[in-house]
């Protein structure tokens, strides 16, 4: 099987002039200075990833959204019906909606609670997310998007009320793999020199949605298989 190193050291070898991304730091180099910096800075031996990549998910807090304003709803009908709000089982449910709505909140605010893992094979892409429970398939990759990422963060200011208002920031690119409606969107926080490296990609809007965020040598290791696969080319 392919490594991401052995696919690297092709695409140098054709584009010497060119910037090719480090496959184990994700930093364009040169493809004439590939070799060399492999062995400098990682002492000849990146990462070798093959098709399958591991990283934090957020489709798993989506779920958990769903499950707080379904939690809250039921609170809130409970409460109506029963005219008892000191009733355990509201309490309950209203903790379940605090819980899972701060977790949610966590997760969009960019942490790592959830690992989900992305993997490429003969018949397209598969996103196993959910604590390996539920996968998303794409039967194909017709298309590959990429554009910026956003995230809310807290913007440390909640004015003179109780509301915690957040910003939204860049936090680096995405890599949308597309077949008809169905999609993954795969986040990495270190660009690199992928727009400048690869066309036969659509430009696309910034989205804060997103599925599955890899390290900058798992991302790389990404675009070179779909390189090796035909769904991006060198520029």
């Amino acid at each position: 099987m392919t490594t991401t190193v052995e696919r690297a050291r092709r695409l140098a070898h054709e584009r010497p002039d060119r910037p090719v991304p480090c496959p184990g730091c994700a930093a364009g180099v040169s493809g004439t200075n590939l070799e060399g910096h492999l062995e400098k800075t990682h002492h000849g031996a990146a990462a070798a990833h093959h098709a399958r990549w591991g990283g934090p998910e957020r489709v798993t807090s989506r779920w958990l959204l769903g499950l707080a304003l379904g939690a809250a709803a039921l609170v809130a009908v409970y409460a109506a019906i029963s005219g008892a709000p000191e009733d355990r089982v509201i309490l309950g449910t209203a903790a379940v909606a605090s819980l899972t709505t701060i977790l949610w909140g966590a997760v969009a605010w960019g942490a790592p609670l959830f690992p989900g893992v992305l993997t490429l094979d003969e018949r397209g892409a598969v996103l196993r997310h959910t604590f390996g429970l539920v996968r998303r398939r794409l039967g194909s990759i017709d298309e590959v998007v990429i554009g910026t990422a956003m995230e809310s963060r807290p913007s440390g200011d909640s004015g003179n009320d109780d509301s915690y208002a957040s910003i939204d920031v860049r936090v680096g690119i995405y890599l949308q793999l597309r077949h008809g409606r169905r999609q993954i969107t795969v986040h990495c926080r270190t660009a690199g020199v992928v727009r400048s490296t690869w066309s036969g990609w659509r430009q696309g809007k910034k989205r804060k949605r997103l599925d599955i965020t890899l390290d900058p040598a798992e991302f790389v290791a990404l675009q070179l298989a779909l390189w090796e696969r035909g769904s991006l080319t060198p520029r």
